[in-house]
C-alpha cells in the first residue's frame, strides 16, 4: 500500500493545479471574475435576465472616458456605468420583423436584447455614421471645403444638393450627410478628409479595427451597395455610442430641419421617422433594395440612453420604438445616473 499513495495523490495534486490555472485565467488582476459585455456564442434572441446585469462597482465600468485616441479594438467612450437589472415583471421583447435587431445600453454597453445580432449585412445609410466620425476626429468643422461633386449626377440617390465648385463648412456637409442622408455631402466629406474615396474607406477600416468591430468592412462612404460592405446590429451600436460621444456629431441628429450657407443656401430636413418621439435624439435611417430599411435610434429616459438598431425591416420605424418602450419598461437602472454630456 505505501507504494500506491504516492501515485493516488499525484492525480489528485494535478487537479488541483489544473483547477487553479482555470480559476486565474477567469479572474482579472484583483481576483474578481471577469465580465464579458460580448457574448461569443452564436447570436440569438435573448431575454436578458438580471444575472446579466454588471455590477456598477466593476473597475470597467469607470468614470465616462470622452472622445480620446482608441486603442486597438476598444469601444470608445469607455463604459462608464453599471447595466440595468430586469424587473420582475418584465415581459419578453416584442416580436420584430428584422434579420437582425439589438438594443444596447449606452452607460455599460450591456446588450439588452438581440436577434442575430454579430449577423453580416448590408447597412445602406448607417454607413454614414462612420463618415462623420472620422470627419469629427478629423476637427475643425467650420473650415470651408470646396466640393468636386455633383449631385445631378446622382439620380435616385438622396443627395444633399452640391454642384462642383460649391463651398460649404464640414459642419454643413455632415448635416447634408446625416439630415437628408447626403450621398454627394459623404464624397465630400470623404475627398476633403482624405484626399480621395479610396484612402476615405481605408481609414474607415482602420476606425472600424480601433474599435473592435469585426463584423464590419466598409466599401464606400455613403452605403450605396459595393463589393463586401457590411455590418452587423452589434457594431453598429458600438459605433453609434462612438458617435454620441461627439458634443458637435449629437448636435447634427437632434435637429428637424437646418439650412447650409457656404457659397449658397441650402434647406434641408431629417429624414428620421422618430423625430419628435419623446427621448428620440438620433440618429440615421438607410434603404436599398439589398439592405432592405434599417435604422440606428438614440433614446434618452430619465438620464439613461439606450441604442436601438434594426436592420432589414419593412417596419423598422414600429419595431425601433417598441424595442425602446419595452426596454425602459421591463429594466430598472442603478441608482446613480448615467454621466450628462
Amino acid at each position: 500500500m505505501s507504494n500506491r499513495r504516492p501515485t493516488l495523490r499525484r492525480p489528485a495534486l494535478a487537479l488541483v493545479i489544473a483547477l487553479a490555472a482555470v480559476t486565474m485565467l477567469a479572474c482579472g488582476s484583483d481576483g474578481r471574475p471577469t465580465i464579458s459585455l460580448r457574448s461569443t456564442a452564436t447570436p440569438a434572441t435573448t431575454l436578458t435576465s438580471p444575472a446579466m446585469s454588471v455590477p456598477a462597482d466593476d473597475p470597467v465600468m469607470s468614470a465616462a472616458a470622452f472622445v480620446s485616441v482608441a486603442s486597438p479594438g476598444r469601444p470608445l467612450p469607455s463604459f462608464w456605468a453599471g447595466g440595468p437589472a430586469m424587473r420582475e415583471a418584465a415581459t419578453f421583447a416584442p416580436a420584430n420583423a428584422a434579420l437582425a435587431a439589438l438594443v444596447m445600453d449606452e452607460a455599460s454597453g450591456l446588450v439588452l436584447y438581440e436577434k442575430d445580432a454579430h449577423r453580416q449585412l448590408s447597412p445602406a445609410s448607417l454607413t454614414k455614421i462612420a463618415t462623420a466620425i472620422l470627419a469629427a476626429e478629423h476637427g475643425d468643422l467650420d473650415r470651408m471645403v470646396t466640393v468636386d461633386v455633383d449631385s445631378r449626377t446622382m439620380r435616385g440617390s438622396t443627395v444633399m444638393g452640391l454642384i462642383p465648385g460649391d463651398r460649404f463648412t464640414m459642419r454643413d456637409l455632415l448635416h447634408g450627410l446625416m439630415m437628408p442622408s447626403g450621398n454627394d455631402a459623404a464624397l465630400a466629406i470623404g475627398r476633403a478628409v482624405s484626399g480621395s474615396d479610396e484612402a476615405f474607406v481605408r481609414e474607415m477600416n482602420q476606425l472600424s479595427r480601433r474599435l473592435g468591430l469585426t463584423d464590419t468592412n466598409w466599401a464606400n462612404p455613403h452605403g450605396l451597395n459595393g463589393t463586401d460592405h457590411r455590418t452587423s446590429a452589434y457594431d453598429l451600436a458600438i459605433l453609434s455610442r462612438y458617435y454620441m460621444s461627439f458634443p458637435d456629431l449629437r448636435d447634427v441628429v437632434a435637429k428637424g430641419a437646418y439650412s447650409a450657407r457656404g457659397d449658397r443656401a441650402v434647406p434641408m430636413g431629417t429624414l428620421n421617422p422618430l423625430f419628435g418621439y419623446p427621448g428620440v435624439d438620433g440618429l440615421k435611417t438607410g434603404y436599398t433594395r439589398l439592405a432592405g430599411n434599417t435604422i440606428v435610434t438614440s433614446r434618452v429616459k430619465d438620464g439613461h440612453r439606450i441604442f436601438v438598431v434594426i436592420l432589414n425591416d419593412s417596419a423598422r420605424s414600429t419595431d425601433a420604438w417598441a424595442l425602446s418602450q419595452w426596454a425602459f419598461t421591463s429594466f430598472r437602472w442603478p441608482d446613480v445616473a448615467a454621466a450628462e454630456r
